[in-house]
């Protein structure tokens, strides 16, 4: 379980090396002023092309450490909306404010949002958060309480930058969702590849939150690493990833992507496979995309039960994949 850091100077240290996580990847400066007409803020955004968002950091002493994002490259002089805010408190537990830094039983420091969301607009809040947030999810140690929680990232990852900027906009797409109220039913022929619906509704974390924070950034990175290849990708409520045929309309191929690939959680992926491949009408098949270190032990027993298995590696912000080959094979285009 994780645990709340709640004194001030591991506050002020980490969320210095939080903000310098972006700085290797802004690509300018912008000024414009921040939040609504009547209550504006000028303030000068670093935008990150790379990233697809852009970055707000100032400090309000002995309130908060308040850091605001937003989604799309801004124009000078604009008022600009902030999609969401990671703010962390001064000092002590504040849960009013929406972040925190908590800390597992191995000294890894993660950054946790209590899903305080903001935007003016009828049903974006915290239920919003709770009920529809896919991501990862933990228990923390928040003082006298426990609090679940949605885990950003690991602070000393060389992929946090990557995991705040999905998280920011996972937060966009729940954001407008509220708003423009879309139907849900999948239309195979307009399938589309949605980052709001990788990840996990609300449970209890395992005990490699590192390796689940990476979680999202392994499924964003396959579904454009196949969209390169012209594959047509899409997902819903069941599936995180999947592959069209074209010709066919229909669902060739189905994806779980472990990035905790402990024991249990192959198994457990492998037997979700085989059955929705089962069950689907389209008699798609099934890929099961594991780390690197994890394919010698369990590729070919994995075959025997006819899942196929394709391996990645993670090198700083890159992810390298392995094994995909058979499927630019197996589908005509």
């Amino acid at each position: 379980m994780l645990k709340v850091i709640a004194d001030q100077p591991s506050i002020k240290k980490y969320t210095r090396q939080f903000v310098r996580k972006f700085r290797l990847f802004v690509d300018e400066q912008v000024k414009v002023k921040l939040g609504h007409q009547g209550a504006s803020t000028p303030a000068k955004v670093a935008w990150s092309k790379k990233l697809g968002i852009w970055t707000f950091s100032h400090v309000s002493k002995e309130v908060r450490y308040w850091n605001a994002f937003g989604i799309g490259k801004p124009k000078a002089g604009a008022l600009l909306p902030i999609t969401s805010e990671i703010n962390f408190p001064w000092s002590g537990i504040d849960r009013k404010t929406g972040a925190a830094f908590a800390r597992d039983a191995w000294g890894g420091i993660f950054i946790i949002h209590r899903g305080k969301i903001g935007g003016g607009k009828k049903g974006v809040g915290k239920s919003l958060f709770e009920h529809n947030y896919r991501g990862v999810w933990s228990f923390m140690e928040d003082g006298n309480y426990i609090t679940q929680v949605a885990v950003i990232g690991m602070l000393h990852s060389p992929r946090l930058a990557w995991q705040t900027a999905n998280f920011v906009k996972k937060i966009e797409m729940l954001k407008s969702a509220a708003v423009s109220s879309p139907q849900t039913e999948i239309d195979f022929p307009d399938a589309t590849f949605r980052q709001d619906l990788v990840g996990k509704l609300p449970e209890s974390g395992g005990p490699d939150l590192g390796a689940q924070c990476d979680h999202d950034f392994v499924v964003n990175n396959l579904a454009v690493h196949l969209a390169r290849w012209k594959f047509k990708t899409g997902n819903d409520d069941n599936h995180e990833l999947f592959l069209l045929d074209p010709s066919a309309g229909r669902k060739s191929h189905i994806f779980e992507i472990l990035t905790d690939a402990r024991e249990n959680n192959i198994l457990a992926a492998a037997a979700k496979l085989l059955l929705q491949a089962k069950i689907d009408q389209d008699n798609p098949s099934p890929v099961l995309i594991l780390p690197e270190e994890k394919m010698p032990a369990h590729a070919q027993s994995l075959l025997q039960i006819n899942v196929n298995a394709a391996g990645f590696r993670l090198e700083d912000d890159r992810v390298i994949f392995y094994g995909l080959e058979k499927i630019r094979l197996d589908q005509k285009l």
